[in-house]
């Protein structure tokens, strides 16, 4: 999923007044979770980023997030809870909140699946 995507969809959801350089902010805030959390723990492979990039209003739209499909959807939900937060509209966040949660854990968990962490590699050698 690219960054515009993710907006579009989110704002399809949820129409808001949150400018998109906030939102753009938002998916950094996210993404460097993903990186620092989730990917960064594992042996890195031929597609595995080396090292994590903030989002900014440069950064192209179309640049790819880093959850891949099946589990990119953590980001228009990001984006929901994020934009009920702001506007202070706190049982709407917290059911965006739920949807979250659930997803970014389904993506980890897959992501620790099929990736060997670190301290497993490091394990091997001795």
């Amino acid at each position: 999923m690219t960054i515009e995507k993710a907006i579009f969809q989110a704002d399809e959801l949820k129409p808001n007044q949150v400018a998109k350089a906030q939102k753009i902010d938002w998916l950094s805030h996210l993404d460097r979770r993903v990186f620092k959390e989730v990917i960064s723990a594992h042996v890195p492979d031929g597609n595995t980023p080396q090292a994590f990039t903030p989002y900014d209003q440069d950064t192209p739209a179309d640049t790819e997030l880093l959850a891949k499909a099946p589990y990119d959807d953590i980001y228009p939900y990001f984006l929901s809870m994020q934009i009920d937060l702001a506007n202070l509209e706190y049982d709407k966040y917290n059911n965006s909140m739920l949807l979250f949660t659930d997803a970014f854990g389904q993506f980890a968990r897959a992501y620790h699946r099929e990736h060997r962490f670190k301290q497993e590699a490091n394990a091997l050698k001795f």
